[in-house]
């Protein structure tokens, strides 16, 4: 049997108000005097177009998502409603800012694999661990009007996960991006994006040179035209992690590169 936490049945009564599309009024950033973690924030791309990261918050995180193509960026989930889905499947008593995805164990993972009557393709779902089994919340399924509250988010355990068998921690940065017929791949170094063949690593062909430390370009955004001839990358500055803000758009710190893609790989 599942494992299962107390239940709580006054639930979020004294979380802060976290709805999708909503801004930080209620919540304070996370600060040094309070004693948390300033690291920069880590960018995960699902997409080579889309990305998510995790905002500390004075009492826990929320998670933001950038859609790069068009420059704005938004919750990446309803924080309130997803919590009061997990809490009651789960029995646990998670406020919108408490939800337990910050914990390296936990293996969460966001994807565009689910698929229904409503999103035939690419609907949006989240993985993760938790009380020692493999849990998915589906994030587009159709309104349940019957729930109390009403929702159209779906929480559920799957499979035990044994500790020794936990699956793998979700991927860091993306590393080399290999073309569509293999003879080359695209990567960043410098933060910049070079490409080179994987069989003659010393052999480099830088395709940018604006990026920096402060406004670099992101190896999980890099992607290859479907005839490998060009790549294309996104160069985000470092202030989108730096801001408060959990919506509005973004696409003067998000910029959108393409080269074509030189027959000649120069050496250095």
């Amino acid at each position: 049997m599942m494992p299962r936490a107390p239940v709580v049945l006054a639930l979020l009564i004294a979380a802060p108000a976290l709805h999708a599309g909503s801004g930080l009024e209620r919540v304070r950033p996370a600060t040094a005097s309070a004693g948390l973690a300033q690291d920069m924030p880590q960018a995960t791309w699902p997409k080579p177009d889309r990305f998510w990261y995790r905002r500390a918050l004075q009492g826990g995180n929320v998670w933001i998502v950038v859609d790069a193509r068009y420059g704005v960026r938004e919750p990446l989930f309803d924080h309130q409603r997803l919590a009061t889905e997990l809490n009651l499947k789960s029995g646990s008593a998670f406020t919108p800012l408490t939800l337990p995805f910050a914990d390296p164990d936990a293996r969460f993972v966001m994807k565009y694999d689910g698929s229904n009557a409503y999103v035939q393709e690419g609907a949006r779902a989240i993985e993760f661990v938790l009380y020692g089994y493999q849990w998915r919340c589906d994030l587009d399924n159709k309104w349940d009007w019957n729930k109390v509250p009403p929702t159209d988010y779906e929480c559920r355990a799957r499979e035990p996960v044994a500790p020794q068998s936990a699956p793998s921690a979700a991927p860091g940065p993306a590393g080399a991006v290999p073309s569509p017929d293999g003879r080359r791949e695209a990567f960043v170094t410098g933060h910049n994006v070079a490409i080179r063949r994987p069989a003659a690593a010393d052999a480099v062909s830088m395709l940018s040179t604006d990026g920096t430390a402060e406004f670099p370009y992101e190896p999980g955004s890099l992607a290859w035209s479907g005839d490998g001839r060009a790549v294309t990358a996104y160069r985000v500055h470092r202030d989108v992690f730096r801001s408060d803000s959990m919506t509005g758009r973004v696409a003067d710190m998000v910029v959108h590169g393409e080269w074509a893609v030189p027959e000649r790989i120069d050496r250095r």
